[in-house]
């Protein structure tokens, strides 16, 4: 019957009962304000509702109010205060869900905040990063925070094909060698060859992957990118290249002839 009534109230009228309701036992009330909020969420106004619920410090009440509404609306703002009630409820797999699913969120906004919240778990924010091509930034943060497992657990389980991306940054931050190289060993899944050695050949690093490459090779590696990063580092070390280049099939005469 109550949910009924309010929808025969003004937009004024409607507000103030609501915000009374949870001034005076939000407890009780809390569950039916959310049903309300959420039949009429276009009548009143879904900002006006979002400012209702957090002056009354009630985030749980706001997690349940957007949560119905989410998956139907494309207004940023809904998005990220859904993002951040969920965050402050404790409910991790959603904000990680709507970071891998919503097309609606700034993913500036939601990377900034995320980072403040400094959850215990990082793959919401590895999600909008990946997404939204803010690799780079990522690593830093994760470095600088000593929170360097999880710069593992994005390149080997959320997406390898940043791997080149992410040694880059690894190497502007200073980080050891052999942490680097370990990092490529475990990587399993496919990256671009040639985008890795761009990354660390800018950087002028190569000799970096050196034994890595080496391996590839010995274990019958014959892609061009591999033998021509090899053809570089034996060329850069004055390592007895010309043997290399003429016994090898597999590099790219063009590619190297410019080195």
């Amino acid at each position: 019957w109550l949910v009924g009534y309010f929808g025969s109230l003004s937009v004024d009228d409607s507000l103030e009962c609501l915000k009374a309701m949870l001034t005076q036992n939000i407890r009780q009330n809390l569950q039916i304000v959310v049903q309300i909020a959420s039949k009429y969420h276009e009548q009143l106004g879904a900002e006006k509702l979002i400012e209702m619920f957090e002056n009354h410090k009630s985030y749980e009440g706001l997690f349940y109010f957007l949560g119905s509404i989410v998956n139907f609306s494309q207004d940023p703002e809904v998005h990220f205060k859904y993002i951040q009630a969920a965050t402050r409820t404790g409910q991790i797999k959603e904000v990680e869900r709507i970071c891998r699913e919503s097309k609606c969120y700034d993913a500036e906004r939601v990377k900034n905040f995320l980072k403040e919240a400094k959850l215990n778990d990082q793959l919401p924010l590895i999600i909008v990063c990946d997404r939204h091509n803010m690799v780079h930034d990522l690593v830093l943060y994760l470095y600088r925070n000593q929170l360097q497992k999880y710069i593992e657990v994005f390149v080997q389980k959320v997406n390898a094909a940043r791997l080149p991306i992410v040694v880059g940054a690894l190497l502007d931050v200073d980080c050891s060698e052999d942490a680097i190289k370990q990092l490529i060993i475990n990587t399993r899944g496919k990256f671009d060859i040639d985008e890795l050695v761009e990354e660390v050949e800018k950087r002028n690093r190569l000799k970096l992957l050196n034994h890595w490459l080496e391996s590839r090779i010995q274990d019958g590696a014959t892609d061009s990118a591999t033998h021509n990063a090899m053809a570089k580092i034996y060329i850069d070390s004055n390592n007895n290249p010309e043997r290399f280049l003429k016994e090898n099939p597999y590099y790219d005469s063009k590619i190297v002839g410019n080195t």
